[in-house]
Formats: C-alpha cells, structure tokens, sequence
C-alpha cells in the first residue's frame, strides 16, 4: 500500500481485476484481498470457517468506545459456470449456471476459459448443438469445449473471456465489477484510515458465494462473529436503473429488490454526504431504491442487523450487453463511472471516522424538535375528546 491516493485505489481494484472468480471458487481474491490486508499495520485479519475475510480496525478513544461499528461488506464472486462433468466428446464438458448468467450464453457460443487453481487460463468455449439443448431442459447447463487436453480436477470455475480491466474515457471496464468494485472501495478506505491513524471502529468484510445466494454473508450473520449492535453496509454494483445515472456519483441505497433498510443506519451515510458536500463542491451522491437486485444488506438484515447500502452503479450488469433475461443479447465487460468510484471511497471514509458520533442528521433533528409555539397551538386548538 502507498499513499491512499485515487491512483492507488485503482492500483487495488486493477490487481483484483486479475483475480478471476465465481461462486465457490474465490480462492485466487481472496488470496489478493489477504496480501493488500497484510501490508496495513494495525488491522486484524481473520478469516472464518466457511472462508469469509473479516478485517478489522480499531482506534478508538475512551469516550467513543461505545459507538457501533461499522461494517462494510462486499463479495468476492462473480456470476460464472462451473465444469461439473465430461461431456458426450473429448475435450468436451458440462458446466452448470453460477449465479445470474445472461440468458444469451443459453443459445450463442461465448468464449470462456477454465480457471485453474494456481491462476492459470485453459481457452473454453460454451457451444450449442442438440446435445446442448437437451441440457438445458434439464437445469442451467451448456456444453464446454476445452481447448487443451490438459487434464484438471473437477467441480472447475468456468469464466467469461473478457478483459480483466480497462479504463477508457472516464469509465472503467472490468470482466468482473460486480463486486471487486466493492471489495476495492473497501481496501481502499481502510488503507486510508490506517494511514491517517484515524479515530474509527471499522470492519471490512469480503465474502463468498453470494450470487448462488448470499451464502457467504448469511453464513457470517448467522455466526454471530460480528458486533449484534453494528451498523453493516452493503458496498455493491447495482444495475442501472431509472432514477440513477452513472457519474453522479455513488447510490446511498435505500434498499433492493427483498427489503428496504434500516433509516438509523442509512443516516450515517447521508449525515457523512452531507459534510463532505460543506467542504468539497464537486462531491455528488445519489439516493435510490435499488430494487433491480438483492443485496448483502439484506442477509444480515434477516439476522437482525440495523442495515444500509451504497452501491455504484453498474453498466452491463452481470456482463448482459442489453439485460440477464434476453435471449438476443450478448456477452460484454461491465462498467462503472470513474469519479463515482473515487466519490464512493471518500464517503465510506467520511462515515467510517465517525462524523456521526454523538449527533443526529439534520432531518432528523428536525423532526425530534418541535416548537413550542406549535406545541401551544396544538393543544390549544385540539377538540375535546370529552
């Protein structure tokens, strides 16, 4: 880690971008997410038995010792296949659906490659014929030709063929943002927090499996592992939706696609915007219900967790170049906004110091004072019950 510039938050997620991933196989992230996390001194590091990555940092001053943590969240995984059998042919293989695949890989050839456990890349290829058909009938399934006869083990990750990263008139192309976006916004908070020796209770939670189903996540919440009284913040790509544009800076997301989250919660985030706006006239932020997906908040709300959201969002959502649901469409990298992501870290950083601490948002101050003199009028111009 440097300095905790803008140049070395896109160093972090440009070296993660190489670490391809899909559900159950986030070994090579989170291998990367461990190395960045060892170079900061002062954060513990440890991961669970269901290989989640819980960082925490804490600095606290004895008359603060009791605010709530924070915990910021984010997945290793991305939506992929995963090689389940040999095929009708050599070199050719079943794979099965990980998450939100486009519809599109279901009936065009899309390139792949076969992800190694040591990082290596065997060219792949999703094909389509009658066989292909019949597999589909029968659940998420395509036919794989590998194009290599080296042998490897199975269950294996099957990952689109795009390029790992890309940054092209102020938008940044990943095969993978959602959501090595969000773990690098974390990573790169933290590191400045570090740096700063700044005055926070802050959790960076990197976890597994979550387009199969939140699995990660929900395991985590389950466990208990985390403070019941922390504040968890969900750091996703959300697709884009109406009411959102991309460069306007990040989401505070209000909600997704399962439930809406918790006002407590999401008032650190705007009470953190609002100061940073006071100071800095190019910061922007957006506010939304991103309810196109579901997100980690979620889980842990499910467990009782005070929940809220910021989310960048997100072009060609899950690699669908028009939406996951078209036949018709193709297979591209995603995109996100450039300054949104430099805003996105400032305000995770913002919050997690804590301007927060002790104080109320302004709406809702707002809201708890009421004048007196209104208080008069009230009482005074009430009907009678009698």
């Amino acid at each position: 880690m440097k300095n905790g510039s803008d140049q070395d938050s896109l160093h972090i997620l440009e070296q993660l971008s190489k670490s391809p991933a899909v559900p159950f196989h986030e070994d090579l992230v989170q291998y990367s997410i461990l190395e960045f996390l060892e170079s900061m001194s002062g954060v513990d590091v440890t991961v669970d038995r269901f290989g989640n990555v819980i960082a925490h940092y804490q600095n606290l001053s004895s008359s603060e010792s009791t605010c709530p943590p924070l915990v910021f969240v984010a997945h290793m995984d991305h939506p992929g296949f995963e090689i389940i059998n040999a095929g009708s042919t050599p070199q050719s293989f079943i794979a099965k659906a990980l998450g939100g695949v486009p519809e599109a890989c279901f009936n065009k050839t899309v390139s792949c490659f076969v992800l190694l456990p040591n990082g290596r890349r065997l060219p792949a290829t999703i094909e389509h014929s009658d066989d292909a058909k019949s597999l589909l009938e029968n659940g998420r399934l395509v036919n794989v030709v590998v194009e290599s006869d080296e042998q490897f083990v199975m269950p294996a990750a099957l990952v689109f063929d795009l390029p790992d990263f890309a940054v092209d008139n102020e938008k940044i192309y990943m095969r993978a943002a959602d959501d090595l976006v969000g773990c690098a916004a974390i990573l790169s908070s933290l590191n400045r927090l570090v740096l700063a020796k700044a005055e926070t209770n802050f959790y960076g939670v990197f976890t597994r499996a979550e387009e199969g189903g939140l699995f990660g996540a929900r395991l985590l919440a389950e466990s208990r592992i985390l403070p019941d009284h922390a504040f968890v913040v969900s750091v996703e790509t959300s697709s884009l939706i109406p009411g959102v544009e991309q460069g306007l800076g990040p989401v505070i997301r209000t909600g997704d696609r399962l439930c809406t989250f918790d006002s407590d919660a999401e008032n650190i985030l705007r009470y953190a915007a609002a100061e940073i706006t006071e100071s800095d006239s190019e910061f922007k932020y957006q506010r939304q219900l991103m309810s196109a997906g579901t997100c980690e908040a979620s889980a842990f709300a499910a467990f009782g967790y005070k929940v809220t959201g910021i989310a960048f969002t997100l072009g060609n959502w899950h690699n669908a170049t028009t939406f996951i649901g078209d036949p018709s469409g193709g297979v591209d990298s995603e995109f996100i906004n450039l300054t949104d992501y430099f805003q996105g870290i400032k305000l995770i950083e913002h919050a997690a110091i804590g301007a927060f601490r002790g104080r109320v948002s302004e709406s809702r101050e707002a809201l708890i004072s009421i004048p007196n003199d209104i208080k008069d009028r009230m009482l005074k111009t009430a009907q009678s019950s009698d």
